[in-house]
């Protein structure tokens, strides 16, 4: 019974690191960072991203996902690797 509930709060590693390579390419494309600066756990904040620049992220992320995503998710999980691991398990 523990590890089905485990398992069931736990990403899917493949998920997430789709998810994170997907996120990385977009803060190079809008960020204008050279790929091999981007910190996975650097906070959007601190690559120029703006509450106008996150509601854009949080746009296209649903987008990409195919579904609704709530508009404070990059507040709540301000890094690459916390918002794609909180996406994997479907945040």
């Amino acid at each position: 019974m523990m590890q089905t509930t485990l398992a069931a709060v736990q990403p899917d590693t493949e998920k997430a690191l789709e998810i994170q390579n997907w996120m990385i390419a977009y803060l190079v494309k809008q960020s204008g960072i050279d790929y091999a600066e981007i910190n996975l756990d650097k906070e959007f904040i601190d690559y120029g991203f703006d509450s106008a620049a996150a509601l854009r992220m949080v746009g296209d992320l649903e987008d990409y996902l195919e579904r609704k995503l709530s508009p404070s998710l990059p507040y709540e999980y301000p890094t690459v690797a916390q918002l794609s691991r909180a996406l994997a398990v479907g945040r």
